[in-house]
């Protein structure tokens, strides 16, 4: 299927999958540097920059360059402008916006724009456009949250307002998330032709195969060394198959794969806050609920039962989920927000304590009957179904190794690999191997409270707790960052109640994970920021700044 440009093509059986990969692979060695002649006048002659990466760092393509989809958060630097950024040392900083100015009350954003951005089709990027963006995506409510939002105006031409009904701390990591759209070319076929104000444009798009980028050159910014992007839409062995065969330039590794040596690469390290869990259902069987606008099932009696979320908690060794999943390529993490300021360090506890775990389930009336080694409440088995994504290496290894440590203390955990369109459908019902972490805080809210059930795939636990939506209220409301980060930390525990494990533990935070990436040892990734959720994209938010050292 086509569409203005842009080539798509339908799903493919595995067979012609691998066909493909080989196809990929061959058309990525007729894009390698041809040699330099060895012609003595070329002597004199500078070596020519390399100006073509081939990448794989795993399925990138969610949202399919739509913010409307979920092509937001940190996928956007590549494709999109938004009204601010992030830089290397997490500063906000303008982006479309020039400047911006925040009324004393918090409750009006003005932001001038800057003149000479244009999207890749040459046209001004106009204060209509940002309007137009916003109030679309608000109206949506899926992917992005702005019902706090009251207006939009545009003033002076080349200048925007928002007015807000309460002050939101978080709204200013909003606004390097969203990626402007062009108001006269934006449908329900946007995909299909994809266009932004971005330092890249999306000029073919083979689904599930690779997407191919290159440089707009209506650009604002500074102008990359690389001018084209292919991006291979491998699973991991793939990848590393790849890199092995010389042919890409960047290659994702999860960690079992991380001692592997290509000639040529490097491997690259970088701490995230890219923390990994477990989800589990706070609510009894029988409900229903929303998931992405979809009517699914909810609740689940074993993982309803407080008993059952703390003692995981408290059982599960992180250090050895650390050393057998991750090869020790990572921290413990026992929130989403380990080591941010928004983190509060009374939840940390003494972890793969199994006595501990043992008395917490038996004061919850959780016995081993039958002396089957799984334990019993009511004539109902400790036991529940737990989802993992079944393309990522890592979810699987943690979930293996959460489910043999669960069972020293009585509970079995069955899991089910699965693709995340079957896990969005079931996981309000089983325990899901789930992940998040940003450069801000706003997903402790998104996560855990009450107001988020039914948005989206937030509040996937459906966990209610008047005294944790109060605290996360008053951190959304707050009027500096540091008041915000009280509240912030208020709702993880206040000393009685919290949504941290030693609360109620809708989520069971076990660790953050290094990204690992074997890259061409002549490839400069320059300044890298903690990296955030998400290895295919955490790379890329200094993109302009990569360099090539021949």
């Amino acid at each position: 299927m086509k569409g203005n440009g842009i080539t798509f093509t339908k799903k493919q059986t595995l067979s012609y999958v691998v066909l493909a990969i080989a196809v990929v692979l061959l058309l990525a060695g007729c894009m390698t540097d041809s040699p330099v002649s060895e012609n003595p006048s070329s002597a004199q002659k500078p070596i020519a920059a390399k100006e073509e990466l081939v990448l794989a760092v795993g399925k990138m393509d969610g949202g399919q360059f739509d913010p409307k989809k979920g092509w937001g958060m940190t996928q956007i630097r590549l494709t999109h402008s938004s009204l601010l950024a992030i830089d290397g040392d997490l500063n906000f900083i303008g982006d479309l916006a020039k400047s911006y100015k925040i009324s004393e009350d918090g409750l009006t954003w003005t932001f001038a724009l800057r003149d000479d951005a244009k999207f890749s089709n040459g046209e001004q990027v106009t204060a209509e456009d940002v309007k137009f963006t916003y109030e679309m995506l608000k109206k949506d409510g899926i992917k992005f949250d702005l019902t706090f939002v009251k207006k939009i105006e545009v003033v002076d031409g080349n200048t925007i307002v928002i007015t807000i009904n309460t002050p939101r701390s978080t709204f200013v990591s909003q606004l390097t998330e969203i990626g402007i759209v062009p108001k006269a070319h934006y449908d329900d076929n946007y995909s299909k032709n994809p266009i932004g104000s971005g330092p890249y444009k999306v000029v073919q798009y083979d689904d599930g195969q690779q997407v191919i980028m290159t440089y707009n050159p209506y650009w604002y910014g500074q102008q990359p060394q690389f001018t084209k992007l292919t991006f291979l839409l491998f699973q991991e062995d793939a990848a590393l198959a790849a890199a092995k065969a010389g042919k890409a330039d960047i290659v994702y590794v999860p960690p079992t794969f991380a001692n592997q040596k290509v000639d040529g690469m490097t491997l690259r390290s970088y701490e995230s806050i890219d923390s990994r869990g477990i989800m589990l259902p706070t609510q009894p069987s029988g409900g229903t609920g929303l998931t992405n606008g979809k009517e699914v099932k909810t609740g689940n009696d074993v993982t309803s039962d407080l008993a059952i979320r703390k003692a995981l908690h408290i059982g599960l060794s992180r250090q050895k989920l650390l050393d057998t999943a991750l090869d020790g390529h990572g921290q413990k993490a026992f929130c989403l927000c380990d080591n941010m300021p928004w983190f509060n360090e009374k939840t940390v506890v003494k972890d793969g304590d199994i006595p501990a775990a043992n008395k917490i389930l038996a004061d919850g009336g959780w016995i081993d009957t039958n002396n089957d080694g799984i334990l019993e409440k009511n004539g109902r088995k400790a036991e529940f179904d737990m989802y993992f994504s079944s393309s990522d290496q890592l979810r699987s290894d943690l979930s293996l190794s959460v489910a043999d440590q669960a069972r020293e203390f009585g509970i079995k955990i069955n899991l089910v690999g699965a693709t995340w369109d079957e896990i969005y459908l079931k996981g309000k019902t089983a325990a899901v191997a789930w992940g998040g972490g940003r450069h801000h805080p706003h997903q402790l809210y998104s996560m855990n409270s009450s107001e988020r059930m039914n948005k989206g795939i937030d509040n996937m636990a459906n966990y209610q707790n008047p005294k944790v939506d109060k605290y996360l209220k008053q951190a959304l409301a707050a009027s500096t960052q540091e008041e915000a980060n009280t509240y912030w930390k208020l709702a993880q525990w206040d000393g009685e109640t919290g949504f941290s494990g030693i609360g109620d533990a809708p989520i069971v935070w076990l660790l953050r994970v290094d990204h690992l990436y074997l890259a061409n040892e002549k490839l400069n990734l320059g300044k890298q920021p903690v990296h955030t959720h998400g290895h295919e994209w955490a790379l890329f938010g200094n993109v302009t700044e990569w360099t090539w050292r021949n």
